[in-house]
C-alpha cells in the first residue's frame, strides 16, 4: 500500500509539472524591455501569506534585497533598510555568469568557432610559459566549466593566493596563460577566477571592444539594461571578468528571463539555448552539493539554476515553475539565506499554475512585510561622554597602513554629525566624507562618485567610537572602532570580507 501511495504521489507530481510545463509554454510572454509588470501573488497562482513569510525569514539575515518574479510579472519586491530601490549592486560573482553570457553571443555572432577551440591557440599571439599537452587541452568549455586544470589557489581574497597575485601583475591574462598544470583539463572543477579573467580577454582581443562596451551593445541595450557599472580595465583594457559588474536588483532579474526564455528576447535569439540548457542542467559536480556548467551553479534535482556572488548575490531560474529570484545582500560568509532553502520556499509558495482566488489579508501580510523591510532596526545607544566635544573637529594623522588612510575627522554635532576621511590614492590623495546617526539609525550621505554613504555610530565605552558604515550597493560593511587615549587614537578596521587592520593615528594642530 505504501509503495502505492508513492506512486500515485510521484505520478501527481509529474503530471503537475507536466502541466505546469505546457501551461508555461501557452502562457502570454511579457517582456519587461522598458518595465517590470507587476501583480498579486494570487493572480500567478502563488500564496501572498507564504511569500511574507520568506520576506521576514530573509530578513533576519544581512540582506539588501528579495525580488519574486512569475509569469514575466513581479509578485513581491522587498528592499531591506537601509538599501533602496534602483542602486546598483555589486554582484561579486555573479558577473562571472555574464561574462559567459557575453561568449554565448559571441559564438552566436560567429566571433567565436567553437567553444571546443583550443585556448592557447585563440590566444597564439602572446608567448605562453609552462606549456605542455595539458595546457594545449584546455578549451573554452574547460573555462566555462571551470575544469581548465590550471594551478590555483582561490580562499577569500587572502594575501598570497594565486588570484590576488593575478591582480598584482601588470599583465592578469598573461599571468593566467602562465599559470602551470595541476590537472588534465576536464577532469575536476576547480573555482578559479583566472578562467573567466581569459573569457573577457578574448571578449577583447575578437571584438576589439572590452567586455562591458561589448556588453552594453550586445546584451544590456536590447534588454532595456540601464543601470550597469562595471569597475576599470586594466592595462590591457581588458574587463575584470570575475567580478566588479554592478546592476539595479530589477536588471539582475532581467538576466535571468533572459535564461528563463532559453536565450530569447522579443523574438530575438540573443544567445543559443543550447547554451542555456547546459547551465540548466549542470554537466559538471561542483562543491557543496551544486553542479556546475558555462558559469552558473545548479540543482538538477530541484529543478533550478543560478548565479551566484559572495555575500548572498542570486539570480536564480526555476523553468518548472517559470519563476526568478533576484537577492542581494552584504553579509558575511558565515550567516546566509541559503539557496536550496530558498528554491524549497519559493516552491511551496506555488499554488497553481492557474490564478488563485483574491486573498486581501494573506496580500496585506505581504505588504506589511515589505513595509517592515524598508524600516530600519535602529540599535541602542548609550551616554555619549565629554570626550566628544574635545575631539569632535580635531584632524588626527596616521602612520603608513594597509588601508593607506592619511587622517580622519569626527564631527560631533546635535543633529547630523558628519565624518571625513583622506587616503593616500593612486593618483594622489583622495578625499571621501559623509554623514552619521548618532541614535542608532542610518544617515544617508548626497550620492558621490563612489556611490552613497550610509553610517551610524555609538559609543561603547567613554574612550571607544564605533562607526558602521556601508556604501549602498556594495556587498560590505565595515566597522571602525577608534580608541582614544590622550592625543593618540588606536583604530580597529573589520570589514565583512574579512579585512582586518589596526591603524595608529596621532592628533595633528
Amino acid at each position: 500500500m505504501l509503495m502505492a501511495a508513492v506512486l500515485v504521489a510521484s505520478l501527481r507530481a509529474f503530471g503537475s509539472f507536466a502541466v505546469a510545463a505546457e501551461n508555461q509554454d501557452t502562457q502570454e510572454v511579457v517582456w519587461p524591455t522598458k518595465s517590470w509588470q507587476t501583480s498579486s501573488p494570487e493572480a500567478q497562482g502563488m500564496d501572498s501569506a507564504s511569500l511574507a513569510r520568506l520576506i521576514e525569514a530573509v530578513g533576519t539575515y544581512k540582506q539588501d534585497s528579495l525580488t519574486v518574479i512569475r509569469h514575466g510579472r513581479i509578485v513581491a519586491d522587498a528592499y531591506y533598510a537601509p538599501y533602496v530601490p534602483g542602486v546598483s549592486h555589486d554582484l561579486r560573482s555573479v558577473t562571472k555568469s555574464v561574462v559567459s553570457t557575453l561568449t554565448a553571443i559571441l559564438l552566436e555572432k560567429g566571433g567565436l568557432d567553437s567553444v571546443e577551440h583550443s585556448v592557447v591557440d585563440l590566444f597564439s599571439d602572446r608567448q605562453v610559459q609552462n606549456v605542455d599537452a595539458r595546457k594545449k587541452a584546455i578549451t573554452v568549455q574547460n573555462l566555462l566549466d571551470m575544469t581548465s586544470g590550471i594551478e590555483w589557489v582561490e580562499n577569500l581574497y587572502t594575501p598570497g593566493e594565486t588570484i590576488m597575485k593575478m591582480y598584482d601583475s601588470a599583465n592578469r591574462t598573461a599571468f593566467v596563460l602562465n599559470q602551470p598544470m595541476a590537472a588534465e583539463p576536464g577532469s575536476a572543477f576547480q573555482y578559479n577566477g583566472g578562467n573567466p579573467y581569459l573569457l573577457s580577454a578574448l571578449i577583447t582581443k575578437t571584438t576589439g571592444q572590452n567586455a562591458f562596451d561589448f556588453a552594453t551593445k550586445e546584451l544590456f541595450e536590447p534588454l532595456g539594461i540601464k543601470t550597469a557599472k562595471w569597475g576599470k580595465v586594466d592595462a590591457q583594457g581588458v574587463t575584470d571578468g570575475e567580478a566588479g559588474l554592478s546592476l539595479s536588483p530589477h536588471d539582475m532579474a532581467r538576466i535571468g528571463y533572459l535564461y528563463l526564455r532559453n536565450g530569447q528576447w522579443e523574438g530575438r535569439q540573443i544567445i543559443p539555448s543550447s547554451w542555456v540548457e547546459r547551465a540548466k542542467s549542470g554537466p559538471v559536480i561542483a562543491t557543496f552539493g551544486f553542479h556546475y556548467g558555462n558559469l552558473w551553479w545548479s540543482y538538477p534535482e530541484k529543478g533550478a539554476y543560478m548565479a551566484r556572488g559572495r555575500h548572498s548575490q542570486l539570480i536564480l531560474v526555476i523553468p518548472k515553475f517559470d519563476i526568478i529570484v533576484v537577492m542581494t545582500g552584504f553579509l558575511n560568509d558565515t550567516e546566509f539565506y541559503s539557496a536550496s532553502s530558498l528554491i524549497d520556499d519559493i516552491s511551496s509558495a506555488v499554488r497553481s499554475d492557474q490564478p488563485l482566488p483574491d486573498n486581501p489579508v494573506a496580500q496585506a501580510l505581504l505588504a506589511n512585510a515589505i513595509q517592515h523591510a524598508a524600516e530600519e532596526k535602529p540599535y541602542v545607544v548609550a551616554h555619549t561622554p565629554e570626550l566628544a566635544k574635545a575631539i569632535s573637529g580635531k584632524l588626527y594623522s596616521f602612520v603608513d597602513n594597509t588601508l593607506r588612510v592619511k587622517s580622519f575627522t569626527l564631527n560631533f554635532y546635535d543633529s547630523d554629525s558628519s565624518w571625513v576621511i583622506a587616503t593616500y590614492g593612486a593618483n594622489g590623495n583622495d578625499r571621501f566624507s559623509g554623514l552619521f546617526g548618532l541614535d542608532g539609525r542610518y544617515r544617508k550621505s548626497p550620492p558621490a562618485r563612489y556611490g552613497i554613504n550610509a553610517a551610524r555610530g555609538r559609543w561603547t565605552s567613554d574612550h571607544t567610537f564605533v562607526m558602521e558604515r556601508r556604501i549602498l550597493g556594495h556587498s560590505e560593511t565595515q566597522t571602525w572602532a577608534l580608541t582614544f587615549a590622550g592625543d593618540k587614537v588606536t583604530v580597529n578596521f573589520e570589514n565583512t570580507d574579512g579585512l582586518k587592520a589596526e591603524l595608529h593615528g596621532e592628533r595633528s594642530e
